[in-house]
């Protein structure tokens, strides 16, 4: 049976309200012409506080094995403090593309403490190293000796925190998209103390527009994938089959920009004259648009020697800004190096 609770106003039918005229101090329920059963009491099993609820007797069975379901439920993991007994922390930071206007107003607000620790990652940008008032270590991820690197990163963060220091682990783009941020979580866990995470811009949305390329358009493109260009120890991740309004964004795969392109045509189905852009060091004052296509794009990229970090863009989106009333079926009008073309388009 449901009940209609009025506080306030009551409606009036055939002259007479349903309400009676006698103050009672009590809610009345309309529907029913005799007062509502006895409330049920509920407890929850794990905690003190006494919940009420009116029910009828199938509600009570229901709530009683609700109940006993809650108690089934295993326990929420607990996990380890945001600091160590001495003070020392972490936190992981996101520093975006590379232009420090970029940075969120925490990570700025961060990474200028003098008392900070920062290790960093070697492809942050210098305009964002500069920022930082307190001690800094980079590590030297090249490729060949990444795991290396990694490790001697784990242990300059454990030797910080082990000094009661709070340590800044920084970090390109945001940490959790191919940067290894869930695996470096897990591991400070181990260390004993739960970090806190302060998100960056991602550079598979900013660095493209940066470039003048937007990952989508109408009527051109309506889904995005990201990929890496590493799987797991170092093979070539699976490739989505091509859709003509699908765009591709390729993060840490400049080092094998050929090999994924001749996949992508022999294995995906990707015409040969699918537009591709890099854009490296985006948001910085040495950021460099290249365009071509899947054909043309190696060759170009070693003329003009691209290198790390670079985000690739592949579909029609390439066209979409850099050649303002192109049409698709035709080639490609602007190939080659692009410069400052964020400030000429717009």
């Amino acid at each position: 049976m449901h009940f209609k609770l009025l506080f306030v106003m009551a409606p009036i039918i055939g002259g007479h309200s349903l309400v009676s005229a006698k103050p009672s101090g009590r809610a009345a329920f309309v529907g029913s012409l005799s007062p509502p059963p006895p409330p049920s009491v509920m407890r929850n099993p794990r905690s003190t506080k006494v919940l009420s609820a009116y029910t009828d007797d199938n509600d009570i069975g229901r709530s009683n094995h609700i109940h006993q379901e809650l108690n089934k439920l295993p326990s929420k993991r607990i996990l380890p403090p945001s600091s160590l007994p001495n003070g020392g922390k972490i936190t992981m930071v996101g520093s975006g593309p590379g232009d420090p206007d970029l940075l969120t107003v925490a990570a700025h607000k961060i990474l200028t403490d003098p008392s900070i620790l920062v290790i960093s990652d070697r492809l942050v940008s210098p305009e964002i190293l500069d920022l930082i008032s307190g001690e800094i270590k980079v590590a030297r991820k090249l490729p060949g000796c990444a795991e290396e690197a990694q490790n001697e990163i784990y242990r300059w963060c454990k030797e910080g925190i082990d000094a009661g220091k709070h340590v800044v682990r920084l970090k390109i783009g945001d940490p959790f998209v191919f940067g290894r941020g869930g695996e470096e979580v897990l591991k400070f866990r181990e260390f004993g103390v739960e970090p806190k995470v302060i998100p960056g811009v991602s550079a598979a949305f900013s660095a493209p527009l940066l470039g003048s390329i937007p990952v989508t358009h109408r009527g051109v493109a309506n889904q995005v994938v990201m990929c890496t260009g590493y799987g797991r120890n170092g093979t070539s991740p699976d490739l989505i089959q091509y859709h003509k309004e699908q765009t591709i964004v390729f993060l840490m795969a400049v080092g094998r920009l050929r090999e994924l392109c001749q996949r992508l045509i022999t294995m995906a189905n990707y015409p040969s004259n699918t537009p591709v852009g890099i854009i490296q060091d985006a948001g910085c004052p040495t950021q460099r648009t290249v365009v071509g296509t899947m054909e043309t794009i190696g060759d170009l990229a070693e003329e003009y020697q691209v290198k790390a970090p670079s985000t690739i863009v592949v579909g029609e989106v390439v066209r979409v800004l850099l050649e303002d009333g192109a049409d698709e079926n035709q080639e490609m009008q602007i190939t080659g190096l692009v410069q400052n073309m964020t400030s000429a388009a717009f």
